[in-house]
């Protein structure tokens, strides 16, 4: 029997800005579905998963952003999900600790689901954007000063 390895490649896509522009229509378009159609004409639904993240990239792509795809496990050391969380790991396994985040043990080792670290991300960034949107408001009023020129 012979074993195959498949390489394991990065590969750079670049769109021009008519690709975006489609991109930005498409995905306004959420109640749309994607579908693969075989070469017999045969259609198949994308999983739920697969359509989130297509719309996700379409959206990010429309806005002008760029997106990088890749794989990660299910399960995360806690070295990575600190990586992804842009914070220490000290301060990762405080927040353990405190029940911000959930996590469990693989012997005397923890590990964070892929999932509560994707949360938990996106609850961070959803509250910096509100701290930041509140301190342009507070700015625009003139009740706030950058800079004391």
């Amino acid at each position: 029997m012979t074993a195959t390895t498949l390489a394991r490649t990065t590969e750079r896509i670049t769109i021009p800005s008519r690709t975006a522009h489609d991109a930005r229509v498409a995905s306004a378009r959420r109640e749309a579905t994607f579908i693969l159609r075989s070469a017999d004409g045969h259609d198949t639904p994308l999983p739920s998963s697969l359509q989130d993240m297509l719309f996700h990239t379409l959206r990010i792509i429309g806005e002008g952003g760029s997106v990088s795809i890749g794989q990660m496990p299910e399960e995360l050391t806690s070295t990575v999900a600190a990586n992804l969380l842009g914070v220490s790991r000290p301060t990762l396994l405080r927040w353990s600790r405190e029940g911000k985040i959930d996590s469990f043990k693989v012997g005397a080792h923890t590990r964070f689901h892929l999932t509560e670290v994707m949360k938990l991300r996106d609850q961070r960034e959803s509250e910096r954007r509100k701290r930041f949107e509140e301190l342009r408001a507070l700015d625009a009023e003139g009740d706030f000063e950058f800079f004391n020129d």
